[in-house]
């Protein structure tokens, strides 16, 4: 087998682990609130990613004497720390919309509304400096279009607060994508992953503890689905993406990765039931199409 044609199949397995990561979030849901569930989930994810970045940090010596001045190390510090800021709101935005979203949409109707962030990634890029092309615009219509035929039924009133609010997480996860890019280096990935994991899981505890009123018997309760969340879709799921990308181009790598939207509307129906009506299947065809689109050279 071909070192491309390797890094297809691991790639394909990394979206069919994240499609699968809605099923978990949608039965986390079942036994506690959505923000307690994701705060947890967020620090169990910084937790196991510790000795892989504290491993990583001894091999850079990102932080070490021996390579680097103390005029480097503070501004590394101060570097990562608004990484882990700006970054770990970004994406608690997009994390905590998605999950309060799956409370009234399907996960196969969530992975596709999701998965507009596809298509926002360039549209946000413009805030540092890039330019966008006219066919980034265009895309961005088409699943707009998507959205609409999904989701407004007989107007702006047809679209649950769930849409809206899956469509926000989208728009989240761009915005962390720009973030990630502006911070990112060969040395800091791991670290910067870690910090806005915490920083999700500080935060999102806070907003828990003032609107949840979470208690130990919930997260007791959730331990199975919360240890398949963090251990599949995002510390498996994360690290085969790395692996994977490492054998295959950018643009196939994105258009197999976006395919987690299908397994999760596949999962769905296998394991919650879930059936989409034929509008909505209309509607995630022409997401898919526009995040294809988008993808391309």
């Amino acid at each position: 087998m071909s070192e491309k044609n390797k890094g297809n199949l691991i790639l394909l397995l990394t979206a069919i682990l994240w499609g699968s990561g809605f099923i978990s979030q949608k039965l986390g849901n079942a036994v506690m609130p959505p923000m307690t569930f994701n705060a947890v989930r967020q620090f169990m994810a910084a937790l196991v990613l510790t000795p892989v970045a504290m491993r990583g940090l001894r091999t850079s010596g990102y932080f070490s004497h021996k390579s680097s001045t103390q005029e480097q190390i503070d501004y590394r510090k101060k570097r990562l720390l608004k990484a882990g800021l700006l970054c770990g709101l970004f994406m608690l935005i997009g994390t905590a919309t998605q999950q309060i979203g799956l409370l009234t949409v399907s996960a196969g109707k969530s992975g596709f509304i999701s998965s507009i962030y596809i298509v926002f990634t360039p549209l946000f890029s413009v805030i540092v400096g890039s330019k966008v092309k006219r066919r980034s615009v265009i895309c961005i219509a088409i699943a707009m279009i998507g959205f609409a035929i999904m989701s407004l039924k007989g107007g702006l009133g047809g679209a649950t607060q769930g849409d809206w609010l899956t469509l926000v997480s989208a728009a989240g996860f761009a915005a962390q994508i720009v973030a990630v890019n502006c911070f990112v280096d060969k040395d800091n990935a791991l670290l910067i992953s870690q910090a806005q994991f915490f920083f999700c899981g500080i935060a999102g505890f806070v907003i828990a503890l003032i609107f949840e009123d979470p208690t130990l018997a919930m997260v007791l309760a959730g331990v199975p689905v919360l240890l398949y969340q963090t251990f599949v879709p995002t510390a498996g799921g994360y690290t085969l993406q790395i692996i994977g990308q490492k054998y295959t181009d950018s643009s196939t790598a994105a258009l197999i990765m976006s395919l987690e939207a299908v397994f999760a509307m596949i999962f769905g129906a296998l394991f919650l039931h879930e059936v989409m009506s034929s509008r909505e299947i209309a509607g995630a065809a022409i997401i898919f199409a526009a995040t294809v689109l988008g993808q391309r050279e």
